[in-house]
């Protein structure tokens, strides 16, 4: 109810960020506004809202498994075969049960939600990932579809434990991304080096003719493009071998395929990662539900047992302190684009964990303020 009293501040401000800001610049902006990508309050509120209220279906872990059989008086099914029993993980909207702010810890989940995928996609205007890293020579790599800021995408591993998840590598994938409407840089694509023996430079500056015949590396060396799909998607950037393939187990095709149940069953995540950035209006919600589904599984999930810094604990914590810790928002912002609260992290502690510090820190915290503005909330916080 409070989002929906709230919607057209949430859609002026917030979901059309981008073209309002480059509608501002008039002939000074480069960017073709007819090419952003358009983010409606509709398909916000409507997957947001389903994934508050079925989620998605995960096996449960043998404990709770061992915990159900008993109360149900055995471990086989009326065939006789074992049972496998699933639960269901949701956003989070708060638990009554567990505190009185239930209502409020819900709502600036959703808040933080927003305010980062206000970073990672919505403020750009751009599902896909934009290519913006320099190498040291000062230009700007089409290798970068590999990685950028430290990581290789095909090398973001599951955890062990999770490794059955991950997407293969077919080094014969083509994928090429949306117009981003910059008509300085062109959007990435990956090919085999047969079709693409070398790659060269993303970018067309005025005055400066483009290098096509030159290869430029990226930070890793990379002058190719082979196997290199995985690039960020959706609203809060999916991206890796990992991210895609626990999407792919948990809602698209290998979920029904293995016969549990899929929000997507004809979508293999794997084969066609670009589906997340589909321009078709009818599969609008998928790079919302994609942002949502990371959001509950590395973030709401997200529990430390070397710190013992557990996000829902946080997020009530920082609701019941009146929002005055920027520092929990800044411990979000480094799961989100690192893999752990405090950058930087080591890749052994996190599928993305790149060894970097967090550098836009500040930018999502302005985000964060200008969201819970638009939820028409007080802004009494403080950035640590």
């Amino acid at each position: 109810a409070h989002l929906n009293a709230n919607k057209i501040g949430i859609s002026n401000h917030l979901l059309r960020v981008a073209r309002k800001r480059h509608n501002l610049q008039g002939g000074g902006s480069t960017v073709d506004v007819d090419e952003l990508r358009n983010y409606a309050y509709h398909d916000f509120f409507h997957s947001l809202r389903s994934m508050a209220e079925e989620g998605y279906a995960a096996p449960m872990p043998q404990q709770q498994q061992q915990q159900q059989q008993l109360r149900e008086g055995g471990s086989e099914n009326a065939t006789g075969e074992a049972n496998d029993p699933l639960s269901r993980k949701v956003f989070y909207l708060g638990d009554p049960s567990i505190t009185d702010d239930a209502a409020a810890a819900g709502l600036i989940n959703v808040a933080i939600f927003l305010s980062q995928a206000m970073a990672d996609s919505i403020s750009a205007g751009s599902c896909d990932e934009i290519n913006t890293e320099l190498n040291d020579d000062g230009n700007l790599p089409v290798s970068n579809s590999c990685g950028q800021y430290g990581r290789s995408y095909q090398d973001m591993r599951c955890a062990e434990e999770e490794s059955f998840m991950e997407c293969g590598v077919d080094a014969g994938m083509e994928v090429v991304a949306n117009p981003n409407g910059r008509s300085s840089v062109s959007p990435m694509y990956c090919g085999s080096t047969a079709r693409y023996p070398f790659t060269a430079s993303a970018e067309y500056i005025a005055g400066r003719e483009p290098m096509g015949d030159v290869p430029v590396a990226n930070w890793n060396g990379r002058t190719d493009v082979e196997g290199c799909c995985w690039w960020g998607r959706g609203t809060l950037n999916t991206k890796g071998i990992c991210q895609y393939g626990k999407l792919n187990y948990y809602l698209g095709a290998r979920a029904h395929q293995e016969g549990r149940p899929s929000r997507y069953p004809a979508i293999d995540f794997c084969a066609t990662p670009q589906q997340i950035c589909s321009a078709q209006r009818q599969d609008a919600e998928i790079e919302w539900i994609s942002g949502l589904f990371r959001w509950i599984d590395t973030v709401q999930s997200y529990n430390s047992p070397q710190t013992g810094w557990n996000y829902i604990a946080k997020l009530h914590e920082f609701v019941a302190g009146g929002m005055v810790d920027g520092l929990f928002i800044h411990g979000v912002s480094s799961i989100v684009t690192q893999g752990c609260h405090s950058a930087p992290c080591s890749s052994s502690s996190s599928s993305s964990g790149t060894g970097t510090m967090m550098t836009d820190g500040a930018e999502r915290w302005s985000y964060f303020l200008q969201v819970i503005e638009a939820f028409g909330l007080p802004v009494n916080a403080q950035q640590g």
